[in-house]
């Protein structure tokens, strides 16, 4: 009884064995360029920068840097200018070396933070 068991425990894994190295073999293998993660300095200075920003100011900011966003309020342009712009320039640019931007889009990005930047300190807002 107990040779049953055995010889059916051994077949059981051998059955597991085969179909999982058929599964990874059949599939195709993805190789994920990767960008290497922030230092545990520079991750610590990015997450007390977030928090300097908010949740909601943050957002507002990463739109427009990022995305197709056309205003950040005072209140946001004012959190923003108290966390600094190395803490601006820090976020902006960790995003672009973990998202991969191409070169060209990064300096189109780059300048967005710059000129969000120039307008909460000049006006305090930005409208365009």
């Amino acid at each position: 009884m107990e040779f049953k068991a055995t010889s059916s425990m051994n077949l059981l894994v051998t059955i597991v064995v085969l179909l999982v190295t058929s599964f990874v073999t059949a599939r195709p293998i993805t190789v994920i360029e990767t960008a290497p993660a922030p230092s545990p300095s520079e991750d610590f200075q990015v997450q007390k920068c977030a928090r300097g920003l908010g949740e909601t100011c943050g957002d507002s900011l990463f739109h427009y840097v990022f995305g197709a966003g056309k205003h950040v309020s005072k209140d946001c342009c004012t959190r923003l200018l108290n966390v600094g712009k190395e803490c601006h320039d820090l976020l902006t640019t960790v995003t672009i070396r973990l998202e991969h931007f191409p070169e060209e889009e990064a300096t189109e990005i780059r300048q967005k933070n710059d000129k969000v930047w120039g307008l909460c300190e000049k006006v305090g807002q930005t409208t365009d």
